[in-house]
């Protein structure tokens, strides 16, 4: 039991340690590993995920030294993680509409709710209904903004 235990700890502290892992160097220029240049959180998401699998297949794999095991492969995991989701942070937004590049028109895929800014925490302020297509000025993040100034989730849209 105390083996089980070790390993839930040595993988809780590795999970601690690589969550920072896309913060860590925000001063240099975006690598995909440390920092990306793309808005959203899929790297953060990504390193954490990558870092846990990494440290539990990292201390399977070393027999002798598992705690060493287990922090080589949280850190191989994290920063492939990071890696990943900054490559998808990075499609997403060029998926997205720009403001620099004028109206786009795009269509809801499900019933959504129009809010005042680009996040949940903003209060709605309209709604649209599945299939009803609208005009796009720009985008933020995973949020997309409306000619009407009203924002919507990017997930529920269709180019």
């Amino acid at each position: 039991m105390s083996k089980m235990i070790n390993r839930v700890l040595m993988a809780g502290a590795a999970l601690v340690a690589m969550s920072a892992v896309p913060g860590i160097a925000s001063a240099q220029s975006a690598n995909g590993i440390t920092n990306c240049d793309a808005p959203g959180g899929r790297q953060q998401t990504g390193a954490v995920i990558g870092g846990v699998l990494g440290a539990l297949a990292g201390s399977q794999i070393s027999d002798n030294e598992r705690e060493l095991g287990a922090v080589a492969g949280a850190a191989a995991g994290a920063a492939a993680g990071s890696y990943i989701g900054c490559q998808q942070q990075r499609e997403r937004a060029q998926q997205a509409p720009q403001a620099q590049q004028g109206a786009t028109m795009v269509r809801a895929t499900s019933n959504l709710r129009i809010r005042s800014g680009p996040g949940t925490n903003y209060r709605q302020i309209g709604s649209l209904s599945a299939g009803q297509s609208v005009q796009a000025t720009g985008s933020e993040g995973e949020w997309v903004q409306l000619s009407n100034g009203g924002w919507v989730s990017a997930h529920y849209l269709t180019y």
